[in-house]
């Protein structure tokens, strides 16, 4: 019998560079791992605020949405924050604290990743703290400034592999000890948490 694949909740900025002509977005990513023999389901949000972002982290927190235990966040970043926008359509800091706020609690055998630069540039104390507090499985994500590009191929290959595994500790450690082989991992400055 086929495992069920486990789906991708992804929320992305909607306008990465600041303007209407650019579109580059992580969906053709997502698109790839669909159409990939894996069939990975995905949830596609573009979004800009942050009443925004609470709406949809609460519609991936409901118990329908268990089937996509992957939270995918392409945001611009930087250590402890995510940027989205205000309604005046100036750029808002959301620190990693009150992202969290929205996620105590709701998290039981999920992962999120933060697909985004630096945001995982903190202490692992406070990630943990995050971890307890939300009750994910895992946090991952970035401790530089990373490459569009490269990130991209990497979060593929990232994605593909939560698929082989349970969302355990075991289980993310197995891909976590996968990940690190892999040179871009290094390079990217790729992190991953686990709940201790």
């Amino acid at each position: 019998m086929k495992k069920r694949p486990k789906g991708v909740y992804c929320l992305e900025i909607g306008d990465w560079y600041g303007s209407l002509k650019k579109k580059n977005s992580v969906e053709s990513v997502l698109q790839l791992l669909r159409e990939s023999p894996l069939e990975v389901p995905y949830i596609h949000r573009d979004i800009a605020t942050q009443e925004e972002l609470s709406y949809y982290i609460n519609k991936w927190t409901q118990q329908r949405l268990d089937n996509y235990p992957i939270l995918y966040l392409a945001f611009h970043g930087s250590p402890g924050c995510i940027y989205l926008y205000n309604d005046k359509g100036r750029e808002k800091i959301i620190t990693t604290d009150d992202f969290f706020e929205l996620l105590r609690g709701s998290c039981h055998k999920r992962i999120i990743h933060f697909g985004a630069c630096k945001v995982l540039d903190i202490n692992g104390n406070t990630v943990n703290k995050y971890l307890r507090d939300s009750g994910a499985v895992a946090i991952s994500g970035y401790a530089s400034n990373v490459d569009w590009v490269l990130s991209s191929i990497f979060e593929m290959y990232y994605l593909s592999e939560l698929q082989y595994n349970q969302f355990t500790k075991t289980g993310i450690q197995a891909v976590d000890n996968r990940l690190h082989k892999a040179s871009l991992s290094k390079e990217l400055k790729f992190k991953i948490k686990i709940k201790p």
